[in-house]
């Protein structure tokens, strides 16, 4: 590995982050748990003092970047024992809060101090000494080292400048166009006279290049007074970018400075300017008064508003239409300097990437390992940079097979390429939180193009101790903003699906394999990516298609192991979890056996005692150990397309700490009992309502922290209002979508008793009723408070004859009404009062067998709705008026036998789409000079019965 490489494994950060949540830890735990025993809390107080100690050594050492062998080697020992340390805090962590039920008060005095007496205390002398000689050894090396040279560091990046030699820029051309288009405009942003225009990009992926061909190109040179080029990085300094953009406007101005031509990197600056802030700014205002100007500041990552707002003072006084071009990693930095949408650079193909390879090495257009070549630029990923590495490797390399060994080798194991692909990345994570380290780092278990959806990632992040508590705020909203931050800083891709899911680049991710690589490792068909796979690893991963209880068994050699996640989608043939293998792996925090062929567990689960995390999801599962409930650290549990599993134990109520229990609420036949007492879940997608106490819908009282979306099935099972009343839905505020049903009929007056006392919070967002039996809806459910509420579902209200009024509610965008047996008229009531419906899109109405009648739709009624479909509704006889619905683009009806003809007034005339099909009358009315042809002959798409009209557009 080259001493670049190896460089950038050491300087993580990830020791200096997990001292400094230990040492918080241990404040916690002497301040607050162990108050009453004096020599636990000095033993703590000393070993907390310790590691403050070290942790300012660590961060000496690693904050030199180069050091010795010997050094690197007393550093992991630091590691390893700092982590040692946390797994014996956080058993003594679980240790008291067990302790603190107040049924056990008893208990506490004579089982504590024994516990502690023979145990504890010597596991923490243990820890106190192991920590404390390393921590001499390090302070040892770092006195001895006082005075000396240093080592040589690596080659620093250097400064960027506005030069650019075109051709050597391939494919950025649509790119150049729309920036230049954008430079060019003389609109500012919000109104004044200069706009920011931010490029967000991952390193490396050609940002700069880009600046440097917009800022060179001939239209741009001539439409502004000045162009003042600065490469900002991380040594950003208001001072020096102030006086570097006045000298380059005063030498293109009256020359004042000629006698300073030349480029100067802002550590220069100083020697030519001794002035104040103020008097370099009133200069600069004077210089930029009435005067177009384009900016650039290249490479920015400073993400504090107040230094923004600092810098742009002198230039309110410009021209309209002045411009200032950032590059910039960060999405934060981007937005702090910008109201407007960053342009985000994508990568390139593998084409272009071959391209500027060929281009670098010197080679010609066609070349004879052409075919070798196209694949070695897939390793790329679409980074110039990259390439142009690559490309000034094979410079110097000769024959095919010497570019069949650079193919198969990782860019890591370059020398050349670790010493300048690398570098760059790293310069993103050395801007990151020592917290957001430890996040990223974590996520080179995952396999290259491992997509991860939100949520998920966070608890485990969660589950390993990684987010801080910050005042009130919930754990995992404090995860969440991580995520965003290391999203805004181009770790993360984000891809399209809804829910949206996310990726690292390539690069990125052999990033993270490289700071991580003494703490992590993922196996792949048996062979690690990592080699040799290190003895103290913590987190780990297993892809393999044919994975059998023995393969299970080479981790146990792995004791200390925090995270084990089974990651293969085709595990079916591991039956089975070996005994041993929670014997052996006792430090488990996260256990992921989703996709596997398992049925049970072992009860050896209870041997994992930190466990925060458990997903069997998708698995042959039929049951739970009651064993499970015992690891009282439990906080998610996840049990999603578990067929087989009927029933969850009923000791789950032990599970205090559990967060999210996400399973199939289709398949669960009931509730454990009492799970009202999981007074912590956030996660809960059903309740089976029972009629028994300890069953019934109460249980879900003082749930108050559940968000997301659940189900409450079985409401025939709710006796009256007061039962309902008892689930307190109206203060459930991080709920957003809620599902009422009614599995079995009832009375009619129970149940409008029933559902009037269910009122959800009026955060939330979607509202399914299904199966209700009442004549009609509560009020609650078009009240005008609900101004989330963007869709609702009304299924299988059988009885129903009157529907409520929303059009009222102002963000409803999709209504579905359907299988409502008994209702006979929809008119002006669903509407409500005038200017109705003010943000539908979607309106569907379907198997309703005795709609007759349908109006009620007036002027400015339904402004945005775009879909209109009408299924299944054999009377019904007559339709309102629709050319109000000015925005109507497609019309649906299917299945209306009796509809006797399209509204007399036309449709809508934007609709470009109408289907019409087993709806015979309308169907002949529809007909080439039919009845209504004149209605929809200019409507582009038509589909009667499931075939296209040819005719339609025809005079």
């Amino acid at each position: 590995m080259a001493t670049t490489v190896a460089s950038l494994v050491l300087s993580t950060g990830i020791t200096s982050a997990v001292l400094q949540v230990l040492v918080d830890r241990i404040a916690n735990i002497t301040q607050t748990k162990i108050t009453q025993f004096t020599q636990l809390q000095s033993q703590f107080l000393q070993l907390g003092a310790t590691m403050t100690k070290a942790k300012a050594l660590v961060d000496d050492v690693e904050n030199k970047k180069c050091f010795p062998e010997a050094c690197r080697i007393l550093l992991e020992d630091v590691k390893s024992v700092v982590l040692d340390a946390d797994d014996l805090l956080d058993e003594i962590d679980l240790f008291l809060e067990n302790r603190t039920d107040k049924n056990q008060v008893s208990q506490i005095t004579q089982m504590f101090p024994s516990c502690f007496r023979f145990n504890i205390p010597s596991e923490l002398r243990k820890i106190h000494k192991e920590l404390g000689d390393l921590v001499d050894e390090l302070e040892g090396y770092c006195m001895m080292n006082l005075g000396q040279p240093q080592m040589a560091a690596p080659t620093p990046i250097l400064p960027s400048t506005s030069l650019v030699v075109e051709s050597s820029i391939i494919s950025r051309d649509p790119d150049k166009k729309r920036i230049i288009q954008m430079v060019l405009s003389d609109q500012g942003e919000g109104g004044g006279n200069v706009s920011v225009i931010p490029i967000v990009g991952m390193g490396g992926i050609g940002k700069t290049a880009l600046a440097q061909l917009v800022y060179n190109d001939p239209d741009v040179v001539k439409s502004f007074d000045f162009k003042i080029w600065v490469s900002v990085s991380f040594s950003y300094d208001v001072v020096m970018i102030t006086k570097s953009i006045f000298n380059s406007v005063a030498e293109q101005g009256s020359g004042l400075m000629s006698e300073f031509k030349g480029v100067f990197e802002l550590s220069d600056m100083w020697k030519y300017f001794e002035s104040s802030l103020n008097e370099i700014h009133i200069q600069l205002q004077r210089k930029l008064r009435g005067k177009k100007f384009l900016l650039v500041l290249d490479d920015m990552w400073n993400e504090n508003p107040r230094d923004w707002d600092q810098l742009k003072l002198p230039f309110q006084v410009a021209a309209q239409g002045s411009k200032i071009l950032m590059t910039t990693r960060s999405e934060i930095a981007s937005s702090i300097l910008s109201g407007a949408p960053a342009y985000h650079l994508n990568t390139l193909s593998h084409k272009d990437c071959w391209t500027i390879i060929k281009q670098t090495a010197g080679l010609g257009d066609a070349h004879e390992n052409e075919l070798i070549g196209l694949k070695i630029a897939k390793k790329c990923k679409g980074l110039p940079l990259a390439a142009k590495v690559i490309g000034s490797v094979l410079r110097y390399t000769y024959g095919e097979r010497k570019w069949g060994a650079l193919l198969k080798c990782e860019l890591w194991e370059s020398p050349e390429h670790g010493n300048h692909i690398y570098p760059a990345l790293k310069l993103s994570y050395d801007n990151l939180s020592s917290y957001l380290r430890r996040c990223f780092t974590y996520c080179s278990i995952f396999p290259r193009d491992h997509e991860f959806e939100k949520d998920d990632l966070v608890q485990l992040w969660a589950a390993e101790g990684f987010i801080q508590a910050q005042g009130r705020q919930e754990i995992e909203d404090v995860g969440r903003e991580y995520f965003g931050g290391l999203c805004s800083r181009s770790f993360f891709q984000v891809s399209d699906d809804d829910p949206p899911k996310y990726k690292m680049h390539d690069l990125v991710h052999d990033l993270a394999r490289l700071v991580s690589t003494t703490v992590s490792f993922s196996m792949e068909d048996n062979v690690s990516n990592i080699l040799p796979i290190p003895r103290h690893a913590r987190y780990s991963s297993l892809l393999c298609q044919d994975i059998k209880p023995s393969t299970l068994e080479v981790f146990h050699r792995y004791e200390k192991l925090r995270t084990f996640l089974l990651l293969s989608e085709h595990a079916s043939n591991l039956n089975q979890v070996p005994y041993d293998f929670f014997i052996k792996l006792g430090r488990l925090r996260v256990l992921n056996l989703s996709h596997s062929g398992i049925s049970d567990l072992p009860d050896s689960v209870k041997n994992l005692i930190h466990l925060r995390y458990l997903n069997l999801s998708h698995t042959s599962i039929k049951s739970l150990p009651k064993s499970l409930a015992n690891i009282y650290g439990l906080e998610t549990l996840k049990l999603k397309n578990c067929c087989e599993l009927l029933q969850l134990p009923d000791n789950l109520k032990n599970l205090i700490k559990l967060r999210h229990l996400d399973f199939d609420g289709r398949v669960i036949s009931s509730m454990p009992m009492d799970v009202g007492k999981l007074t912590s879940l956030e996660t809960l997608p059903a309740f089976i309502v029972g009629k028994h106490i300890g069953y019934q819908i109460g249980e879900l009282k003082n749930m108050m922290f559940l968000r997301g979306s659940i189900c409450i099935t079985n409401l025939e099972n709710v006796a009256n209002s007061v039962e309902g009343e008892a689930a307190v839905l109206h203060e459930k505020q991080y709920l957003k979508k809620l599902e009422l049903e009614w599995n079995e009929m009832g009375s009619q007056t129970v149940h409008q008793e029933v559902l009037t006392s269910l009122k959800p919070h009026v955060r939330l967002t979607e509202l399914r009723v299904t199966g209700y039996c009442g004549l009609i809806f509560p009020n609650w459910i078009s009240d005008s408070s609900f101004c989330k509420l963007e869709r609702i579902h009304l299924d299988k209200c059988h009885f129903c004859t009157l529907l409520p009024s929303l059009g009222q509610l102002t963000a409803l965008k999709y209504l579905l009404i359907q299988d409502m047996h008994e209702l006979e008229n929809i008119d002006r009531l669903l509407c409500g009062s005038t200017d109705t419906f003010p943000t539908l899109e979607t309106l569907t109405f379907r198997d309703m067998p005795k709609l007759k009648i349908w109006s009620g739709i007036n002027e400015n009624d339904m402004p945005h709705l775009r879909v209109l479909s009408i299924d299944s509704c054999p009377e019904l006889v007559t339709l309102p008026s629709l050319r109000y619905l000015r925005s109507l683009e497609m019309l649906e009806i299917n299945r209306c036998s009796e509809l006797q003809s399209l509204p007399r007034e036309g449709l809508p005339l934007l609709l470009t789409c109408l289907i019409i099909s087993e709806s015979d009358i309308l169907k002949e009315r529809c007909k080439v000079q039919g009845a209504d042809w004149d209605k929809i002959k200019s409507i582009p798409n038509i589909m009667i019965d499931d075939e296209v009209n040819e005719y339609h557009g025809a005079p």
